[in-house]
């Protein structure tokens, strides 16, 4: 190449940076024109108005005093109806307010007077309650030989004592007063045990019938037909209009011989031959609406069972509506009943405040 003709490389790279830098700028001009436009409007009366896109809504939000975030965030609770329930709420009707609570009733005390034999009249028995302030009376209807006050075409031969008259009797003064108890003994029986021995009879191991200490005989629960017969009795007391029945000496035999007892041949325990039978007469006497107690001592109260009689409170006071006992202390016999039968209700307590003596049994409830 020539000298002094060498390519001038200065002056045009100069003018190429500018070049670019200018339509870099117009170009940048462009697209930021176009962004804002997005975010540009007009007011009615013409003025230019920019919306800020949301990051910067944020920054400003986050900016402001709190006590203007607070009332922003706030919604207007006229117009809010908030409702809170839970998924098993739902298309379920609203429960209707409950009753109140009514005090309980304290039941009426219990006061019976008791007869050996019956009185002469209606006129007679009224006039007996009503001197002594009681509200009912007490007859024992079976005793502990077996034998029934009044006419039964059920009891064994020569164990019924008395006639239709005697019948017609009960029913008068069952109708007219309030409590009619019948004191009714359940196993002691010298009369249907001596016929049925084997059927019916606690037996010895010699298969001839038991006596205790005073030579009477005793029924065995555990067998079929002592229940039968037995419960045939009481439904016959409960259509006379007995409303109550004592129960007296629901148990097997604790004094006597007990060692010539032959119990192998039973089928179950003791307790629940018990319990067997008291069911069974529950059903029997529903239809007439009869109310069961049992005649306790206090000893069993506060042991709560004995295994020689087969007695267990827990299993046997479920199915009794009262106790009646000669107790110490009313108020903590009541209590053991209680905790016998655990979250059930207990039986009511009618203590004995004074032996039978003289025909007469003057009772009260706790």
């Amino acid at each position: 190449m020539a000298r002094g003709y060498q390519n001038y490389r200065g002056r045009r790279a100069g003018s190429t940076k500018l070049i670019v830098a200018a339509l870099t700028l117009i170009l940048l001009a462009a697209c930021t024109f176009l962004v804002i436009q997005r975010y540009v409007s007009y007011t009615d009366d013409g003025q230019l108005h920019f919306n800020l896109p949301p990051f910067f809504q944020k920054d400003e939000e986050t900016n402001q005093p709190e006590e203007n975030k607070d009332t922003q965030n706030q919604p207007d609770s006229q117009d809010v109806n908030l409702v809170i329930s839970s998924p098993d709420d739902t298309d379920t009707p609203a429960e209707p307010p409950s009753e109140p609570e009514t005090e309980p009733t304290t039941p009426e005390p219990v006061r019976l007077l008791a007869f050996e034999s019956l009185p002469a009249d209606s006129a007679a028995l009224t006039e007996s309650i009503n001197t002594t302030g009681a509200n009912g009376f007490l007859y024992p209807i079976r005793d502990n030989t077996g034998k029934v006050f009044y006419a039964s075409p059920t009891a064994a031969d020569k164990a019924s004592a008395g006639d239709e008259t005697t019948n017609e009797a009960i029913s008068r003064f069952c109708a007219g007063t309030t409590n009619a108890v019948a004191r009714f003994n359940c196993f002691h029986d010298s009369y249907y045990a001596f016929i049925h021995m084997k059927e019916a009879a606690i037996c010895q191991k010699t298969t001839y019938v038991w006596y205790d200490n005073h030579s009477y005989h005793w029924l065995d629960p555990s067998k079929e037909q002592a229940r039968n017969y037995v419960i045939g009795l009481a439904v016959e007391c409960a259509s006379l209009g007995f409303n109550e029945l004592l129960l007296d000496e629901l148990c097997y035999p604790t004094s006597g011989k007990l060692e010539k007892i032959d119990y192998s041949g039973n089928t179950m325990g003791k307790t629940e031959a018990l319990v067997l039978f008291l069911t069974e007469l529950r059903a029997a006497l529903e239809p007439f609406g009869t109310k069961l107690s049992l005649l306790l001592t206090e000893e069993l109260i506060q042991s709560g069972s004995n295994a020689e009689s087969g007695q267990d409170l827990t299993a046997l006071l479920p199915l009794v509506d009262a106790v009646y006992a000669k107790v110490s202390d009313a108020a903590a016999a009541q209590e053991l009943l209680r905790g016998y039968v655990g979250e059930a209700e207990p039986p009511m307590l009618v203590p004995l405040v004074q032996e039978p003596q003289e025909g007469s049994w003057c009772l009260t409830a706790s």
